[in-house]
């Protein structure tokens, strides 16, 4: 009997997602409404923040933070080089400059010994993002930030549930971002919240995303804006996410832990650092290991989908190079990377999904095993 397909990430819905859905629809308020308003609350509960404003995505959030805090033209802002794109993009759309920094070989995130060499006259914020369900050293880069009068904003997409020295991410700073795109811990299919406790820039993030308008069918608007605001259809989802949410977490744990005890006996295999100080909620279950790429394509014909990491941003296209279709940003790159391309060059994301079975977790960890034995 062929073994079925286990996918590297999916999102864990169902019966109570369908049930808000419908609600929406019955009620026929599918945009922003009461279950926005509910989730934005629930939200900003769980973060500990005072104000959480929703967007239409994580990238977007992270674009509204920037421009509330008044990044603009010459600003430079400290991006860790090992994450996602969105979150330099968004600097740069914002209208500054990202300006990568190696992370911290161990818990892959922004190393802040490096960040005070990146800080120049220009440098107007820090964004440390919490990646793969790790905090970054918070207490380290608040200081450094206190100390330079520089803002922080949290790129907390892979962070929701996260927390440091007891405290959820997304809280530290001045502003933090959260993403609840399909393969996050809580998803609302696309969509995004900005984190604060500061009630000016909140209010400026809700006229920014409210096409520049202070009340939702007020046809003045005082303010260039945009329309980045996220429906009750989503919000719903979100709603019900937010219910299996503990859940979710104590899955995604267990997942990683019995990943740890089925390959605990391959050398070839490495598990990544678990910072004490933080609570960690596992983004994705990855490995370290010396070929990802050849090990990748064996379990893909064993129907077992896994996926590489993130493209150092030091060598991505966009930023490296002139002219073609579209934009790029040729930018004036600096210093050394080396603990982002060892980590590029190690990492595997093995399936991750909440729903895995144990059986299923095993067949992968013996396959693993078996790729390891033919060499």
């Amino acid at each position: 009997m062929k073994q079925k397909i286990i996918p590297q990430i999916e999102p864990w819905l169902g019966d109570e997602e369908i049930k808000q859905v419908k609600e929406s629809i019955k009620n026929q308020w599918i945009s922003g409404g009461s279950k926005l308003k509910e989730f934005q609350d629930k939200i900003a509960k769980l973060c500990q923040v005072k104000y959480a404003i929703a967007t239409c995505n994580g990238t977007q959030a992270l674009y509204i933070g920037l421009k509330i805090l008044g990044i603009s033209k010459g600003d430079e802002v400290i991006v860790p080089d090992f994450t996602f794109i969105a979150s330099a993009n968004a600097v740069v759309w914002a209208g500054g400059k990202p300006v990568f920094v190696d992370i911290d070989a161990q818990t892959l995130n922004i190393d802040p010994e490096k960040i005070e060499k990146a800080i120049t006259s220009k440098t107007k914020a820090i964004m440390p993002v919490h990646i793969y369900g790790q905090s970054a050293d918070m207490k380290k880069i608040c200081a450094i930030a206190k100390k330079h009068k520089l803002y922080v904003i949290e790129d907390a997409a892979q962070g929701v549930g996260v927390t440091f020295d007891g405290k959820p991410v997304g809280g530290f700073g001045d502003v933090g971002c959260l993403s609840f795109y399909a393969d996050k811990v809580l998803t609302t299919g696309e969509g995004g919240m900005i984190l604060t406790n500061n009630k000016k820039l909140a209010t400026k993030a809700i006229i920014l995303s409210n096409q520049g308008r202070t009340g939702r069918g007020w046809y003045v608007h005082d303010y260039l804006g945009y329309n980045f605001r996220m429906a009750d259809l989503a919000a719903g989802i979100g709603l019900a996410q937010l219910k299996k949410l503990p859940l979710i977490i104590k899955m995604k744990i267990r997942n990683e832990n019995l990943y740890r005890k089925y390959l605990s006996g391959i050398s070839e295999v490495e598990f990544p650092y678990i910072d004490p100080k933080g609570f960690k909620v596992p983004y994705r279950s990855i490995i370290f290991v010396k070929d990802p790429q050849a090990l990748m394509e064996f379990l893909n014909k064993n129907n077992i989908k896994t996926a590489r990491t993130f493209f150092p941003l030091h060598f991505q296209p966009c930023f490296t190079k002139n002219g073609g279709i579209g934009e790029r940003v040729k930018l004036n790159i600096k210093g050394s990377f080396p603990n982002t391309i060892s980590t590029n060059k190690k990492i595997l994301n093995l399936p991750s999904g909440v729903a895995l079975k144990e059986e299923e977790i095993r067949y992968v960890c013996n396959k693993i095993k078996e790729f390891f034995d033919s060499k």
